[in-house]
């Protein structure tokens, strides 16, 4: 976290932007940014109450970015070119990096910030900056796709693979300018949207697999999609729903019987994991792992035995 107003405009600077900041009279300064997963382009920032501003002799630095501010607190005011917006929680809003403008709140304040090059800002011949300092509402399908896509990239990083770090960048660049157009996506089949939509429902998958009555119906209605429409999302990663899940299931289940110490009832820990049927997850363990969780266990606590 950046000391001071100074070493947090040369941190900001970095990142493509000058910005200079003026704190609230008798407030503690904490400043901090982060950027997401190596991406140049998006950076999280959490300011203590003051202005941000950018004035006359910074916009001359040539950047010519168009911004998609989404904050994370209500109330934050921004202003440029004679227009002014204030917006709520999980609202967001573009501005111009070649114009003075400013941000500002008397409270502590959160703020995701994606920039779009000039050589990025039309998509599919939308323009994003149609939609200067206009208040783009946070039940906007599209912003919450894109809020909740980084989101997931901000937990499990960037792929090892250059050309797949590549394609997520043009992903985030591509739903930025959709959110910041307001465009209707439906179950569209545009790379962008497939990807984070199919992001999200693993995501989901992932954190809800130990709940029994998930099913991909109620998966589907979460996401505000078809169930067809989720099929043909997993079918690339060449597994269905159920296959899914029960391989997370499976692997919670292993990891407790196989745990130091563990003395769970076999029963206990296919209910913890999900399953509501002892018989079903019994069949799926032996063909997943070759053995029966009491075989798994012993194995395990021989190897401790040996270990030890």
């Amino acid at each position: 976290m950046p000391r001071n107003p100074r070493e947090w405009q040369e941190r900001y600077a970095y990142h493509g932007t000058h910005l200079a900041f003026r704190p609230e009279t008798d407030t503690r300064v904490s400043l901090s940014i982060h950027p997401i997963c190596n991406l140049p382009q998006v950076v999280r920032t959490t300011l203590s109450p003051g202005l941000v501003f950018r004035d006359k002799r910074m916009v001359r630095d040539g950047n010519d970015n168009i911004n998609l501010a989404v904050s994370f607190e209500s109330g934050l005011n921004l202003s440029q070119g004679g227009r002014e917006v204030c917006l709520g929680r999980n609202d967001a809003t573009i501005m111009r990096a070649d114009t003075p403008g400013t941000a500002g709140t008397r409270r502590q304040f959160k703020v995701l910030e994606i920039s779009i090059p000039q050589s990025e800002r039309q998509v599919r011949g939308a323009r994003a900056d149609t939609s200067l300092m206009k208040v783009l509402n946070r039940h906007s399908e599209t912003l919450k796709l894109l809020v909740g896509y980084i989101g997931v990239l901000s937990k499990t990083g960037m792929p090892a693979n250059q050309e797949a770090r590549n394609a997520v960048g043009r992903h985030v660049i591509d739903l930025t300018v959709l959110a910041a157009t307001e465009c209707a996506i439906g179950e569209s089949h545009a790379d962008c949207v497939v990807v984070a939509r199919r992001t999200a429902a693993l995501e989901h998958i992932a954190s809800h697999f130990h709940e029994p009555g998930l099913t991909g119906s109620i998966l589907a209605r979460k996401l505000g999609i078809s169930q067809r429409y989720l099929q043909r999302l997993l079918q690339e990663t060449q597994n269905s729903f159920t296959e899914h899940v029960n391989e997370w299931r499976l692997n919670r289940a292993f990891a407790l019987l196989t745990a130091a110490n563990s003395a769970a009832r076999v029963s206990d820990i296919a209910f913890e994991a999900g399953f509501s049927d002892l018989a079903h997850f019994h069949r799926l363990f032996r063909v997943r792992f070759g053995d029966t969780p009491n075989g798994v266990r012993g194995t395990a606590r021989a190897s401790e035995t040996n270990r030890a």
